[in-house]
């Protein structure tokens, strides 16, 4: 019986206990529940806020990248903006350069026109007057030619005349007459050259033939073509055998 009291004791206690556990636990224990509702509504807002604030982050790099190719776009449209203006301005400098200088000559243009109206003369006049300078001129500079053809043919004639009279007297070689020996004919002692009147080689003048420096013979132009001529040699004149290719000169 006893012992029955004490179960039941016992039994009493610990529900007493756990009354008392569950009267002083069950606010804490429900503080703990809000607190970590709290914890995990602030977790879930913090968690929503970031994941707004990380896509508005990405849309701001998007839209920044967006300005920058814009940007480098607008440098390079710039660029060629300011290329092509730079190449109108050089453009319209040539055409201003061009216009004034347009306009120069056009004042020099009427400036001569204003006095060949002073002179009296129309365009057709002035036309007339400039065919007739040219006319003159070409006119001019053939009778100049003629002039200087017939002063070669006196003065080739004359020393003809000269030789005819005074035999003894070498007619003039000018000093452009040299050339060379093409042909030799040592039986006759008759030589070619490739040199004649039209460097002023007179008939019966006297060349000197040379080779390597050294004196060969003399001899006196016979026969007188423009492009060539035919010598012999000077008797007592011949030191060595004349060969093709030596150097002729006036003596």
């Amino acid at each position: 019986m006893a012992l029955r009291i004490s179960l039941i004791l016992a039994i009493l206690a610990g529900l007493g206990v756990i009354g008392v556990s569950q009267f002083v636990l069950r606010p804490q224990i429900e503080e703990i529940v809000d607190t970590r509702d709290k914890n995990k509504k602030g977790w879930d807002d913090t968690q929503t806020k970031l994941t707004k604030e990380t896509k508005a982050h990405k849309e701001t790099q998007t839209k920044l990248a967006s300005t920058e190719k814009n940007l480098d776009d607008t440098k390079t449209q710039l660029g060629a903006m300011t290329a092509k203006a730079t190449s109108e301005e050089t453009r319209a400098n040539g055409l201003q350069k061009n216009l004034n200088q347009s306009n120069q000559e056009l004042k020099v243009a009427k400036d001569k026109l204003e006095q060949w109206r002073q002179v009296g003369l129309e365009p057709d006049g002035v036309k007339a007057l400039v065919n007739s300078e040219k006319s003159l001129k070409a006119a001019n500079a053939s009778l100049t030619e003629e002039g200087g053809l017939l002063v070669k043919k006196v003065k080739k004639l004359e020393d003809e005349l000269l030789v005819f009279r005074d035999k003894n007297v070498d007619p003039f070689v000018p000093a452009e007459a040299r050339g060379k020996v093409t042909v030799v004919d040592p039986k006759w002692d008759f030589v070619v050259l490739d040199v004649g009147s039209g460097k002023g080689l007179p008939q019966r003048g006297v060349l000197l033939v040379s080779r390597n420096g050294e004196l060969v013979a003399k001899i006196r132009v016979t026969t007188v073509e423009d492009q060539r001529s035919i010598a012999n040699v000077v008797p007592g004149w011949k030191l060595k055998d004349i060969m093709e290719g030596d150097a002729v000169f006036p003596y």
